[in-house]
């Protein structure tokens, strides 16, 4: 959804008038952008353009304010990637080397990149709002403003402590995924074979009461098939997979199997699909429609979300190299049919839904 008078034009590629029609009158909301990590390591000023001249836009440069208005783009959940206290065999050597670089690491990090984004508002006050409400999104999207949440990726920046996420409630975080690449004092991730089987910790069970109860969205995104199972049994909420795809299209372990789209639809939550090659494979933005439509068919149309994970050292799909691709998501849906009322619903009405039912 686009203010009135903000001039937004989208410049990838010719969209129809109809498709620009339905993506105007929408609200378009992506539940994972990684463009805080770029901002604490390199300065990077979201408020600025930038453009990814590499080859297949890799790895980053996927999103700053002004190309999120030329596409259309109203809402973003910012994620915190934040380095643990101690490195586990199984992360990733990427992190790894994240940790070895940066002198910061947990709770007080995440406390920082929180800043960051807070930052961001006061160099761009009339530009972007840092939201605590799901309520206040169209408020503040009606005066012209992108919206910024704040998601967590991965609960071990918490320390194993639960008074470090009400610290971190207190500063503006309204989304926590329980693992990201390691092991936490919750769970287990899902690219860690070893952990097959292994549910919940004692520690997770209690991090999923306290963030029910604080109003905070649970995000399933990276968590084991154990750890799924056991979080959708206890949640009373709606949750979230921030940044995903579906197995049956594409085997990788990051994405989710046909079962648990159905377990989390029944659940009233919502998968955001990511726009990386890693999760949909090699076919280009017809493919991310082709995950979209899955998720729709298993799950249902109330489950089905935008998670590109830009700025996520991802590899953006072909016609996907940066945030302006989203008119022709749209263009691409209505191209195969899909009613206009579902288009809306997964560009931004169902996660806005979740988010209004779990944060108020």
């Amino acid at each position: 959804m686009v203010a009135a008078g903000c001039g937004w034009t989208p410049r990838l590629e010719a969209t129809s008038a109809e498709a620009l029609a339905l993506h105007r009158s929408s609200l378009v909301l992506d539940l994972h952008v990684d463009t805080l990590l770029w901002t604490r390591l390199f300065g990077y000023d979201a408020g600025l353009r930038h453009q990814n001249r590499l080859p297949l836009h890799p790895f980053g440069f996927h999103f700053d304010l002004p190309r999120a208005q030329e596409a259309g783009l109203d809402a973003a959940v910012m994620g915190l990637v934040i380095n643990p206290v101690q490195v586990r065999p199984e992360l990733i050597w990427p992190l790894k080397a994240l940790h070895w670089w940066e002198q910061e690491h947990g709770v007080e990090q995440a406390l920082h990149t929180l800043d960051l984004l807070s930052n961001l508002v006061d160099a761009h006050p009339d530009e972007v709002s840092f939201v605590r409400r799901g309520s206040d999104i169209l408020h503040e999207v009606e005066r012209g403003r992108f919206v910024a949440m704040a998601g967590l990726e991965g609960a071990h920046a918490l320390e194993g402590d639960l008074s470090n996420l009400r610290r971190l409630y207190e500063r503006g975080l309204r989304m926590v995924g329980l693992v990201h690449f390691q092991a936490t004092a919750a769970g287990y991730p899902m690219t860690a074979p070893e952990f097959y089987g292994e549910g919940l910790t004692d520690f997770g069970r209690d991090l999923v009461t306290e963030l029910e109860e604080l109003g905070i969205v649970i995000d399933l995104a990276h968590l084991n098939a154990a750890g799924v199972w056991d979080a959708l049994r206890m949640m009373h909420r709606p949750c979230v997979v921030s940044h995903t795809a579906c197995k049956a299209l594409h085997d990788h372990p990051r994405n989710l199997t046909d079962r648990q789209l159905e377990m989390i639809g029944r659940n009233g939550g919502i998968v955001g699909v990511a726009a990386g090659r890693d999760f949909i494979g090699s076919g280009g933005i017809e493919a991310f429609l082709d995950h979209v439509e899955h998720v729709i068919e298993v799950a249902g149309a109330h489950s089905v979300a935008l998670g590109s994970d830009y700025d996520g050292f991802i590899i953006p799909a072909g016609r996907m190299g940066d945030v302006r691709a989203y008119p022709l998501v749209t263009q691409g849906l209505l191209d195969r049919g899909q009613p206009a009322q579902r288009i809306a619903m997964a560009l931004g009405a169902n996660a806005l839904r979740v988010l209004i039912t779990v944060c108020g």
